[in-house]
């Protein structure tokens, strides 16, 4: 059997821990001065890093890791990160703002109908003429953010009813503000929900949130019964 001596195996592991933070930092889109101003060093030590001549300590490894939005399990592991993930698809061209224009001004004549208001009194409520509402409604005219959260205000919608949720930006969208719904859960109940033993008692969870009132009230009685 082929043993490895200590000094080799920390050369290996070093080599290993550089091409890892090469990895992270192209795949993050940064210049090795970055990295470097971001933990405090000069170029020449960040670049032997990258080398396995050196080897980061853990504090800059757990900057560098924020600074490159990477997990830190990362530089634990032997995988790229490219090999482990694809990238987050391009964004759809320009073009797709004028399909969002139409859609958006349709939900908003939509509203407006629903509320029996007509063009003109609306666009004179609001101080715009009844040509460019109907402009907006047909998409025709971008709508101006701060105009549309007025016409959203005024017909009762909140912005969350007009926003992309579908394709590789609406899921984006989404993604981002279900973790933000996470970070605001209490510390246990996130510690809970991400341990994969307690994977069961969410799905359960779920399927009682999906179950209507009188089912709930049956399966609580007969615990009870179970219970006295």
């Amino acid at each position: 059997m082929l043993e490895i001596d200590s000094d080799t195996a920390l050369d290996l592991r070093a080599k290993m821990l550089g091409v890892l933070l090469r990895d992270a930092r192209e795949y993050a889109g940064r210049a090795p001065k970055d990295c470097a101003d971001v933990i405090g060093v000069t170029i020449q030590t960040y670049n032997a890093y990258e080398r396995g001549d050196k080897s980061p300590t853990l504090p800059e490894l757990e900057l560098l890791a924020y600074s490159l939005d990477v997990p830190l399990a990362h530089f634990w592991g032997d995988t790229a990160i490219s090999e482990r993930e694809q990238r987050r698809p391009a964004a759809p061209t320009a073009a797709i703002t004028e399909v969002r224009d139409r859609m958006i001004g349709a939900r908003l004549r939509q509203a407006r109908l629903a509320a029996n208001l007509k063009s003109k009194d609306l666009a004179a409520e609001l101080g715009i003429s009844a040509g460019l509402l109907a402009a907006y409604e047909f998409g025709q005219t971008p709508v101006p953010l701060p105009d549309l959260e007025v016409l959203l205000t005024r017909l009762g919608l909140e912005l969350d009813e007009v926003l992309e949720s579908s394709g590789v930006v609406g899921e984006w969208e989404s993604t981002g503000r279900l973790f933000e719904r996470f970070k605001q859960l209490p510390p246990d109940l996130r510690d809970f929900v991400t341990q994969p033993m307690n994977e069961h008692y969410v799905r359960l969870a779920q399927r009682l949130s999906q179950m209507p009132t009188d089912h709930l009230r049956a399966i609580a009685t007969g615990l009870l019964d179970i219970t006295y």
